[in-house]
């Protein structure tokens, strides 16, 4: 599995669930940058896929503090932390200061295909994780981004809550038909 970015997973059966989220987490906004109305986004998967960057301007989705709102992207450029964008409005230091925190999400449709064998991290929240021996661990509630990986949270039916990371060795299979996770727990 490979996580951030568009905080996508490697090596499993892709994801069918019905209804996918329209946005997807991507990273988020570090600090200004310079007196250019510049910004720093730092992705989740410092390894993420760059392509959505060559189509500006591109609209994306802020969240900070259960308020959301959506801004264009019209500048961006590569750097060693991430991106430095340029949103169309806020353009000066002190407004693009009240940004920081904020997640920052792309549409789906923004973001590359996937592979055969790949999954946005976000569209098992739903899904039953199971043990190997078929036991049932509970259900996944979310997903966030520890730093290093994907961490998912995992509620039983005693409402206990289980974080688990998305890792091969955690996460032994996905089967997207049943909605279904096997997992290990490393108890």
């Amino acid at each position: 599995m490979d996580g951030g970015g568009s905080r996508k997973a490697a090596g499993l059966e892709p994801s069918s669930q019905a209804g996918p989220l329209p946005w997807l987490p991507f990273g988020n906004l570090r600090r200004p940058h310079g007196t250019r109305g510049e910004i720093l986004l730092a992705p989740y998967n410092p390894d993420a896929d760059r392509d959505w960057a060559t189509h500006l301007p591109a609209r994306v989705r802020l969240v900070k503090a259960d308020r959301a709102s959506e801004l264009d992207i019209v500048a961006c450029r590569l750097v060693k932390d991430g991106f430095l964008i340029r949103f169309a409005s806020p353009d000066t230091r002190e407004a693009l200061a009240d940004l920081v925190g904020a997640e920052v999400q792309l549409a789906r449709q923004q973001l590359p295909e996937l592979a055969s064998a790949e999954f946005y991290v976000e569209d098992v929240v739903g899904w039953e994780a199971c043990l190997a021996d078929g036991g049932r661990l509970g259900k996944v509630r979310g997903s966030f981004w520890n730093g290093a990986y994907d961490v998912m949270s995992i509620v039983g039916d005693d409402g206990e809550e289980r974080f688990l990371p998305m890792l091969p060795g955690f996460v032994l299979s996905v089967d997207s038909a049943s909605r279904r996770l096997t997992v290990d727990p490393h108890d």
